[in-house]
């Protein structure tokens, strides 16, 4: 899977995946990319039937011959997702009436190289969001390094990543002749190692 990942990384933001065979080899769901780190969300069937999440990481900056300068892939995490992302019943259910929901998230300590100490390592938190088919694409703000991006939506699955200190706003929106409309709640997330991660709907 770190081979996938690495290849990920390279060619950028996956196709759209719904619909997919998802019963093969495991599939690109996302990609979260700033600066020099990269991290990708991969999807697959177990072998009990279960569908699976892994997180993967990589450094850009040597030219090792690796795919766009990305060193190879670390696993962050993993484990049962317990539910098909693109089966409309299951998507539904997990939203519960919001048009995102948290499905998993975990910290991890990950050379960043932008501190000195720990030698450049940092604690990052990452996040898996389930989206309603309703959106296409998410806007997200960080209000702690202010910048806004708005990014597609590959699959139903989207892969957030925090830095130290970091606070984002993200909301779901579908794409128009007009530009995007806004769908549904503004969900905010933040991430302070030192204290316990949060999240709140606006």
């Amino acid at each position: 899977m770190a081979e996938i990942a690495l290849k990920a990384l390279g060619a950028g933001l996956p196709a759209a995946t719904a619909g997919t065979d998802r019963t093969a080899e495991p599939i690109v769901a996302d990609v979260w990319t700033e600066h020099d780190l990269g991290f990708v969300l991969l999807l697959h069937r177990r072998d009990d039937g279960y569908f699976a999440e892994e997180v993967y990481y990589s450094l850009r900056g040597r030219d090792d011959g690796a795919e766009e300068g990305w060193t190879g892939c670390d696993h962050l995490s993993g484990g049962l997702l317990g539910f098909d992302p693109e089966d409309a019943s299951a998507r539904v259910e997990v939203l519960a009436g919001h048009t995102m929901a948290i499905v998993t998230e975990s910290e991890s300590l990950v050379h960043t190289g932008r501190v000195a100490e720990n030698e450049g390592d940092e604690l990052v938190r990452v996040v898996e969001i389930l989206v309603t088919p309703e959106a296409d694409v998410l806007e997200i703000e960080n209000l702690t390094r202010p910048s806004r991006h708005r990014r597609s939506l590959p699959s139903a699955l989207a892969l957030l990543v925090l830095l130290p200190g970091d606070r984002i706003r993200v909301r779901a929106a579908r794409s128009a002749q007009s530009g995007h409309i806004p769908v549904g709640d503004v969900l905010e997330l933040s991430h302070s190692p030192d204290s316990t991660t949060d999240s709140d709907w606006l």
